[in-house]
C-alpha cells in the first residue's frame, strides 16, 4: 500500500519518521491521523517518541529488521524507550551523531559513511547484523543515508548517483537499486519517504511518475 502524507504540512516525512518490516517510530506529536496511516500503510506497530529532544527521528535513528543504532545524543531514556519497543539498540560515541543521515542499510548489508569512527562502523554491524561498507561519497554526496532508501525488495537513490555508485550499492545492501525522486524533483528520496515492504508513505508533493518509480524500485508493483 502507498499513500501520499505530509506531517504538520511538511512534505519531508523521512525526517521524522522510520520504519522497518515490524515497527515504526513517529514522533510524540503526530496526530491520530499521521499513527494510523503508519499502522495501515506499513502494517507496523507504532512507538510515538522523540530523540535527542527532537521530531527528527529519521536522522537520528539508523535501523532495519535486526536492529538499531543511535549516538550518544540520544537521551537514555529514550534509547529504553525504544528497546522497550522490541528494538536492539547499539549507542555510539561519535561526534557525527545524525545518523539516519549518514547510514542505510537492508537486513544483509549496510552503506556508512566513512567519516565515522572504526568504533561506531563495529557497533553498526553487531546492532544492523550485516556487514558495513563505508564510502567516502556517493553522487558527490556524504549524507549518505539521506540519498537513498531500502527494503527488503529494493532501494531507491538520488539521480546523481553513478552507474559505478549503483553497483557497489547494489553489491553492499544485496537488493536491486534504482534512481528516482520525491516531492516533485528531490533527490534526497529518504527525506520524503517511510517505507518497508508492506507499503511507503510519500511526501505529497511526489507527482505520479515519482510514485510509479518508487513502486517499481522497492518493489511493489
Amino acid at each position: 500500500m502507498l499513500k501520499l502524507t505530509s506531517y504538520n504540512k511538511n512534505v519531508n516525512i523521512g525526517i521524522v519518521a522510520r520504519a522497518n518490516d515490524s515497527l515504526a517510530v513517529i514522533p510524540k506529536g503526530a496526530s491520530e491521523s499521521v499513527e494510523k496511516d503508519v499502522k495501515e500503510v506499513l502494517d507496523v506497530d507504532v512507538v510515538k517518541m522523540n530523540l535527542s529532544g527532537t521530531s527528527l527521528i529519521g536522522a537520528f535513528l539508523a535501523m532495519n529488521n535486526n536492529g538499531a543504532v543511535v549516538s550518544s545524543i540520544v537521551l537514555e531514556s529514550e534509547v529504553e524507550e525504544l528497546r522497550d519497543a522490541g528494538l536492539k539498540v547499539n549507542v555510539v560515541d561519535d561526534r557525527l551523531n545524525a545518523l539516519g543521515n549518514l547510514v542505510i542499510a537492508t537486513d544483509k548489508g549496510a552503506l556508512a559513511y566513512s567519516g565515522l569512527k572504526t568504533e561506531t562502523i563495529k557497533k553498526m554491524e553487531r546492532s544492523l547484523g550485516c556487514s558495513v561498507k563505508v564510502v567516502s561519497s556517493l553522487g558527490k554526496y556524504k549524507t549518505i543515508g539521506s540519498l537513498g532508501i531500502a527494503t527488503t525488495k529494493g532501494a531507491l537513490f538520488h539521480p546523481d548517483v553513478t552507474d559505478k555508485e549503483l553497483e557497489v550499492i547494489e553489491k553492499a545492501l544485496k537488493v536491486e537499486v534504482d534512481i528516482g525522486t520525491v516531492n516533485m524533483g528531490i533527490g534526497f528520496v529518504r527525506t520524503g519517504l517511510v517505507a518497508n515492504k508492506n507499503g511507503a508513505l510519500i511526501g505529497e508533493n511526489t507527482t505520479g511518475p515519482e510514485v510509479f518509480r518508487i513502486e517499481e524500485a522497492l518493489g511493489y508493483l
